[in-house]
């Protein structure tokens, strides 16, 4: 279930941090601050890092990480869900929630009167005979391809920001001008005039629906996450990920009071895609191919002419994502951290089971942490080289 995934990969004790909150370890267990849900000088409120709950013994406020959040936000623990579903790229509800332990509904458009008396005897009577004939010609009025909505964002925010420029061809990230411009990364200028200028072209239920607008208090969600990065399937761009900038900075934990606690945002529809995944109906069966952690890695690796695809987060994929990798001579290239290592085993044991072969998994040397770095590590070893 999307609620018990999301209290999975939610710990909330680094929640609690970077929603600004000042915590004194109390052991390794248990953390401590005052509440901030009442005024007080004591510290009641708790959080309790081997349960992943917290509870104020003064206002009783308690719950699990998802009730912090929502609390937090003075949001119902519906739009919680939405909410922390997109920024996680989990499969985000669209519509009604009916409660933590009862599951979602999916997105489903609403029929118009005509339609929905198709299933009456009433409608009957009118002579409609199928859903289908119901809808005919009305389709575009009930619902709108996301695709629409991100162009007409990027183009109302044009070229990147010259500091969001620098950032990406810097050292660090060691991304080309040509590489920018073919995967379409554009930046978020003012926040406040793109959310006002989506406001005026698209509906707000739409807008909250894809998770560009917060429900409970219309929060744009890219506030801090200005670097824009679209996901295409199919030549359109399906969702966008927002990876934070922020005067100057890259890592959020430089401001301790950000709405955040992750280096990106995501909107609806991320869940089990592969980034860059349209460049698979281009290659022949038995060709190499490159899975990824996350966006920079597969573009760094497009960039010196390697096939790559990436997951939008370490864990997200399912079992159709990795069938769209069997035709391929399949490399795994995940971080060089313990979470990494684990998805990338995981994923050569569904690839074996599907496929009946071994994947190749690329071993980074100590000290590197990503695919990124290690290309960079090598293009400084070629430049010094070069200066003997």
């Amino acid at each position: 279930m999307i609620i018990d995934d999301i209290k999975s990969r939610i710990n909330i004790i680094e929640l609690a941090k970077n929603e600004g909150l000042q915590l004194k370890k109390h052991s390794n267990r248990l953390y401590k601050t005052t509440c901030c849900f009442h005024n007080e000088k004591n510290a009641s409120l708790t959080f309790y890092a081997d349960t992943n709950t917290f509870n104020c013994f003064a206002c009783q406020a308690h719950g699990d990480a998802i009730n912090f959040y929502a609390k937090r936000h003075n949001l119902g623990i519906k739009e919680a869900i939405r909410e922390l579903a997109g920024q996680l790229g989990l499969q985000t509800p669209i519509r009604g929630l009916h409660g933590a332990n009862k599951g979602l509904k999916t997105h489903a458009t609403r029929l118009p009167d005509d339609a929905r008396g198709a299933f009456t005897a009433k409608g009957t009577q009118r002579g409609i005979k199928s859903i289908g004939e119901a809808l005919k010609g009305k389709k575009e009025q009930f619902k709108i391809h996301p695709d629409a909505i991100y162009r007409a964002l990027q183009e109302f925010c044009g070229e990147l920001l010259p500091e969001h420029k620098t950032y990406l061809t810097s050292e660090s990230r060691g991304l080309t001008d040509e590489t920018i411009k073919h995967f379409q990364i554009f930046s978020i200028k003012d926040y406040k005039k793109t959310k006002d200028f989506l406001l005026k072209r698209f509906k707000l239920e739409t807008l909250q629906d894809l998770v560009l607008i917060n429900r409970k208090q219309n929060r744009f969600l890219f506030i801090n996450h200005k670097i824009i990065i679209p996901v295409i399937e199919d030549g359109k761009i399906v969702a966008i990920r927002g990876r934070y900038f922020n005067k100057g900075f890259s890592d959020p934990a430089i401001f301790k009071n950000t709405f955040s606690f992750g280096k990106y945002q995501s909107t609806a529809g991320v869940a089990n895609r592969l980034f860059n995944g349209d460049i698979l109906k281009t290659l022949k069966k038995g060709e190499r191919v490159y899975l990824c952690e996350g966006e920079f890695d597969t573009m760094i690796l497009h960039q010196h002419g390697k096939h790559a695809v990436g997951v939008l987060g370490v864990s997200n994929y399912n079992d159709d994502t990795i069938k769209r990798l069997n035709d391929f001579d399949l490399v795994i290239a995940f971080d060089n951290d313990e979470q990494g290592r684990k998805e990338a085993l995981k994923i050569s044991n569904l690839f074996y089971k599907q496929t009946g072969r071994e994947v190749i998994r690329e071993k980074l040397p100590d000290g590197i942490k990503d695919i990124t770095e290690l290309f960079i590590s090598r293009q400084k070893a070629k430049k010094e080289n070069e200066k003997l």
